[in-house]
């Protein structure tokens, strides 16, 4: 083998390892699987958060509620008097 073709089949060689890796590496199904996961660990943390905020606004709702009436049964005692 002479010098030109050792060179031409090193090339060959790089050029089939460079696209076997390519190609290897665009293969979305491991992606998209992997994309599902983190959005549903997403809409599941997401959930919790939102569970976790709305209890303490519909507590503190309620109480606004209770003060409201307390104070709605006071000013009728005040005008009953």
């Amino acid at each position: 083998m002479s010098t030109r073709q050792k060179l031409l089949f090193c090339w060959v060689i790089v050029v089939f390892f460079g696209s076997a890796t390519l190609y290897s590496c665009s293969d979305n199904k491991d992606a998209e699987s992997e994309k599902g996961k983190i959005e549903k660990m997403t809409e599941k943390t997401g959930k919790e958060i939102s569970d976790k905020i709305q209890t303490p606004i519909e507590k503190a709702r309620s109480v606004k509620t209770q003060q409201d009436d307390r104070s709605s049964a006071m000013e009728e005692a005040l005008q009953g008097q």
